[in-house]
């Protein structure tokens, strides 16, 4: 049995379902054992070993002793960790990224200060303040044990910049699709997921998007520290806070509703959303903003309806659900489940 060093940003939280289930899923092939240099505000239950280092010498005396074959790292700032640990044990490594990487390695998108501070201080200062340098990131492509770099499709361009064109690879979203998969009828309500404390639009976006909507809406809100949604400004009169739902219970939770409204109106504010795939298998239609191509494709392909404006949303609910549409969610879901890890890996010559 192959052993797998994971290094996560916070592990395990709540709100990092991508990271969680791949590290569950890993478990049932191989032995893990996750590293973070933070711990989470939100913990959550972990299948595997874990820990947390407060530097690379820590890292390194962890990592030797549990001796992996690879190391499969998260987050692009956590690259400086993920190359010092594997050129120390002579191991292969890779890197799976989010899409906001993307504003970290663009400096121009940086305050000065920030860009400054990634010339001038220390790797592992620079990844702690979730900031990285162009000239640490090409230290990591050039390590003789560096196997590939995981990104969305959108940032591949950009990437390459740094790594090896060949070495870049496509980040697929992965799901257990059998736990999710319901195709039975769903219940007639409206729900929407995810952190919406101003992270990705403004508040008066937000409440245009759903006081478009006939009836009301359900908010599953990101487990966060205390009970910082209780008092957002501007919420709208139809929307109903919810209370926090594990990942265990969501597919029947899915069951009862019949759409699922993305927000995120930014350019790189979504990426592969896991929550779209676990609703395309559990039979529920996704109404999302439209982004930019790629998205808008990848939602409409699994089934799902892209919005250009608030007002078409009602019209969208009303078609809902569509038999045909169902079935291309169905369909989408079961190309992301989990068992496709291992083809990933395998890209970049890792073999479970």
């Amino acid at each position: 049995m192959k052993r797998i060093l994971v290094i996560g940003r916070a592990y395990p939280h709540a709100a990092h379902n991508y990271l969680n289930s791949e590290v569950d899923y890993l478990s049932s092939r191989a032995q893990v054992l996750v590293l973070s240099p933070n711990q989470p505000r939100a913990p959550f239950y972990s299948p595997v070993d874990f820990n947390y280092f407060d530097n690379v010498g820590e890292l390194v005396a962890l990592a030797r002793q549990f001796k992996p074959d690879f190391i499969i790292s998260w987050l692009l700032p956590n690259h400086c960790y993920a190359r010092q640990v594997a050129d120390a044990l002579d191991v292969p490594f890779v890197l799976k990224l989010h899409t906001p990487d993307r504003i970290i390695i663009d400096p121009a998108r940086l305050p000065l200060k920030k860009r400054l501070a990634t010339y001038l201080l220390s790797e592992q200062f620079v990844s702690r303040h979730y900031l990285v340098s162009s000239s640490s990131i090409r230290k990591t492509a050039a390590s003789r044990n560096f196997k590939g770099v995981y990104c969305i499709p959108l940032l591949k361009e950009e990437i390459s910049r740094f790594f090896p064109p060949e070495k870049v690879f496509d980040l697929q979203s992965r799901l257990f699709f059998d736990r999710f998969h319901d195709e039975s009828p769903n219940g007639d309500g409206v729900m929407v997921l995810g952190s919406l404390l101003d992270r990705r639009e403004g508040d008066a976006a937000f409440a245009r998007i759903i006081s478009a909507i006939k009836g009301p809406v359900d908010w599953y809100p990101m487990p966060t520290p205390g009970c910082l949604w209780i008092n957002l400004p501007n919420l709208p009169a139809n929307l109903r806070v919810m209370k926090y739902v594990p990942p265990s219970e969501m597919p029947a939770l899915y069951k009862k509703y019949k759409a699922l409204i993305q927000i995120g109106r930014g350019y790189y504010s979504r990426g592969i959303s896991m929550s779209v795939i676990e609703a395309q298998a559990s039979g529920v239609a996704v109404v999302a903003p439209s982004l930019r191509p790629d998205y808008d494709a990848w939602v409409e392909n699994g089934g799902g309806h892209v919005f250009h404006d608030e007002s078409e949303i009602p019209g969208i609910l009303e078609r809902i659900p569509d038999p045909a549409m169902r079935q291309k969610g169905f369909n989408s879901a079961s190309q992301h489940d989990m068992a496709g890890v291992e083809m990933d890996l395998a890209q970049a010559g890792l073999v479970l």
